[in-house]
């Protein structure tokens, strides 16, 4: 039953977490499909080559550089698109944020709907965050309550990076013109797929703040984000318009 699954795993100087990850993975879900697709310097990205070598149904694309979670993710995708009995793809973080063991309630949702993608949500009733700094946890809310307001995308948690995609929410966003390349790619991504009409839902989850490595998401990384996705919902509302001008 699993190997109608794809796990998409975006990873940055992660190999602690990825090695206890992985683990869990083929415990959780023996038989899917894990792509890791890791963004780290050689030194590092030889012992995720080797880690990975040691797993099931594991492969790892190597970029050697970082360009973004979003870039990393959709590389994963398309990869997973090539075995054509995979119908439902997951992306989720590689710093142990995630617990795998809820997997299995992301894929009971998105069959019983059907739905083209299911969000774990933080903020959601019954979800929760542990081990987090508190002011982390406060920009993380503002945040999302500053995108739902901006792309009217009927979601509690827009930035929440463990998600599951049917096959044709996948498909599409395989050929989208996706501007965005870090994190904020999952807001875009949201905002996508319901422009296309396709079915959003979300479940609670507990998310948990990183025991090792470095956050990548810095106050300047989280400003210029914000201003990208501003940018791709003006651009919705500004060419229809000047559409509308040209035609009178």
């Amino acid at each position: 039953m699993n190997r109608e699954t794809a796990v998409i795993i975006p990873s940055y100087k992660e190999v602690e977490n990825l090695l206890i990850l992985l683990q869990k993975l083929t415990n959780i879900l023996p038989g899917a499909t894990i792509v890791v697709v890791d963004d780290s310097p050689e030194a590092e990205n030889k012992k995720i080559r080797e880690i990975v070598a040691q797993t099931k149904n594991t492969l790892v694309i190597s970029r050697m550089q970082k360009l973004g979670r979003g870039s990393a993710v959709l590389a994963g995708f398309v990869k997973a698109l090539e075995n054509k009995k995979i119908a439902y793809f997951f992306e989720m973080d590689s710093d142990m944020a995630h617990n795998p063991e809820e997997m299995k309630k992301f894929l009971e949702k998105i069959k019983k709907e059907p739905c083209d993608m299911v969000v774990g949500s933080r903020y959601l009733s019954g979800g929760t965050v542990k081990n987090m700094p508190i002011y982390r946890k406060l920009v993380s809310k503002m945040s999302n309550r500053f995108l739902s307001i901006l792309l009217g995308v009927r979601l509690t948690d827009y930035t929440s990076g463990f998600r599951v995609y049917s096959r044709a929410a996948i498909e599409y966003l395989a050929q989208a013109n996706i501007q965005t390349t870090g994190f904020i790619t999952l807001s875009e991504i949201a905002y996508l797929l319901h422009r296309q009409g396709f079915c959003i839902r979300e479940i609670p989850i507990t998310v948990y703040g990183r025991t090792t490595g470095k956050s990548t998401v810095t106050p300047k990384l989280l400003l210029t984000s914000l201003i990208s996705i501003i940018q791709i919902r003006l651009q919705d509302i500004i060419i229809p318009l000047q559409t509308k001008v040209k035609e009178k």
